[in-house]
């Protein structure tokens, strides 16, 4: 009964796929997710800012173009054993 349900929603699947295929017109590009193409092709539109540093030794530093505008020894995870994280965001971004 188990392979009957699994086969079943397989076909469903595949089936529901071909038509979302077939509506879209010629020769036309479909993205299942524009927000990931858009953040490989433009990453700082989609967040200016990140933080620079890797635990367990962080060095973070904010790179040119960019402006500090946190410090913290575990950031956005795993806690550093020494130096520091830095949070950076884009100059003239807002986020600050």
């Amino acid at each position: 009964m188990k392979a009957f349900t699994i086969i079943s929603l397989f076909v469903l699947a595949i089936g529901a796929n071909a038509v979302a295929v077939d509506n879209a017109a010629p020769n036309a590009e479909v993205s299942p997710v524009p927000a990931i193409d858009t953040a490989l092709t433009n990453p700082d539109a989609v967040n200016p800012c990140f933080w620079s540093g890797t635990a367990p030794f962080c060095a973070g530093s904010c790179p040119v173009g960019y402006v500090d505008c946190a410090r913290d020894s575990c950031g956005d995870g795993a806690c550093c054993i020494t130096g520091i994280k830095v949070y950076c965001c884009k100059e003239n971004s807002g986020q600050c």
